[in-house]
């Protein structure tokens, strides 16, 4: 078995907790590195606390729920009672994220080894081990030695007692290279500013596929600015699902009440918070299946479209218009599920975007006229898309 050993025993400043429990992305730093152990195969989580605070045994409890089996040890006699001699210990240090290059790595490995970077000054908050390295807080360790541990003083960590017998031993030292420490494959979060300063460097690396020029050049940049706030907002994923489907019944209540740009400007507002609220897990690690959230949006979405051409349609041609209401929401969700155009992506028709050019033309007082152009706008793209992709496969079949 190998058993994950995690310290959370550096302490962001009196009665705060540990930094392991400081926000990142949509959880925590603790939280993230749990996920990351398990990327590296341990069977079994073991926080390592000599405080015990609250926070963290909540976390526990809920991992429990989970049935992922996990526990808190407050020393090394404690730590003891969870390992035989047999297991492996992977120990990951306060803050330690490995990227996940680095993670599939460490799990591919069978023999002992400490993870070491050069003794530059760019590293200096890692511990030293001699002059040519320093510890980058994971190690791969047969838990036998943590019987060599047992009687270590009061004033040395778990980590850095199991690095010392590692020392001594000619532990295999792993040298990971100042490119992939440049490339964020292993970072060392123990301050809020550290936190912040890593999050704005993923964030300005991300990539959203499938954007268009409202996405690119208008959307996406507020989001950037919004997400890190949301981040240290407890349950904001939840609020802003709210606040979503809110704007959206709001939406459908003034078009069924006879305020039809109103109901317009409500469900544009719907679709950018859903798609805000959709982005908070840009990075997050999120199960599979039916997105409830994109369903409800498209279903009182298309009722309140519906209900906006009631009121603008004239009686003879209120059918037709319905029937290009179900068209254009068809043509949009095939749009969705196809291949990104290589050419055409900055006009690709998504909902945001139909949507605000819906609102404009209402405004405008040519919604109907808007309706007819839209589908045929949604029509051509998903035609050129279409020829975009079949160039794409003849060209591989040529170079086959």
């Amino acid at each position: 078995m190998r058993l994950a050993l995690i310290s959370v025993s550096i302490e962001q400043a009196p009665s705060q907790g540990p930094v392991g429990l400081l926000p990142l992305f949509d959880e925590t730093i603790v939280q993230r590195q749990v996920r990351s152990a398990q990327q590296m195969g341990a069977d079994k989580i073991v926080l390592l606390s000599p405080t015990m605070h609250g926070a963290l045994l909540q976390y526990v409890d809920a991992l429990k729920i989970q049935n992922i089996d996990a526990e808190i040890a407050r020393n090394s006699d404690h730590l003891q009672q969870y390992a035989t001699d047999e297991d492996e210990l992977l120990y990951l240090g306060d803050g330690i994220l490995p990227g996940e290059v680095m993670a599939l790595a460490v799990r591919e490995e069978s023999a002992e080894m400490i993870q070491v970077v050069g003794n530059a000054d760019d590293y200096s908050s890692f511990e030293r081990i001699d002059l040519n390295h320093r510890w980058l807080g994971i190690a791969l360790l047969k838990a036998s030695r943590l019987a060599e541990i047992s009687d270590i003083p009061e004033d040395w960590d778990i980590g850095s007692a199991l690095l010392r017998t590692a020392v001594q031993s000619d532990c295999r030292r792993d040298i990971v290279s100042d490119d992939r420490m440049k490339a964020d494959n292993l970072v060392q979060l123990l301050t809020e500013v550290n936190v912040q300063q890593y999050t704005q460097r993923r964030l300005e690396k991300a990539e959203i596929p499938k954007q268009n020029f409202l996405d690119r050049f208008l959307v996406w940049p507020a989001t950037r600015k919004l997400i890190p706030l949301l981040w240290r907002a407890p349950d904001a994923k939840k609020y802003t699902g709210i606040a979503a489907l809110a704007c959206n019944i709001i939406a459908l209540t003034m078009g069924l009440v006879g305020w039809p740009i109103l109901a317009l400007a409500f469900l544009l507002i719907s679709a950018l918070v859903l798609n805000l609220n959709q982005r908070i897990s840009i990075f997050g690690h999120s199960a599979k299946g039916l997105d409830w959230g994109n369903l409800l949006f498209n279903i009182l979405a298309i009722a309140t479209l519906a209900v906006v051409i009631w009121h603008h349609a004239p009686s003879p041609i209120f059918g037709a218009e319905q029937s290009l209401l179900i068209l254009l929401s068809c043509i949009l969700w095939l749009v969705d599920k196809a291949p990104d155009g290589r050419k055409i992506t900055l006009i690709k028709p998504d909902r945001q975007l139909i949507l605000l050019f819906f609102f404009l033309f209402s405004i405008a007082g040519f919604f109907a006229v808007g309706l007819y152009l839209l589908t045929l706008y949604a029509m051509a793209y998903l035609v050129l898309v279409s020829r975009d992709r079949f160039s794409q496969i003849s060209e591989q079949q040529d170079v086959a």
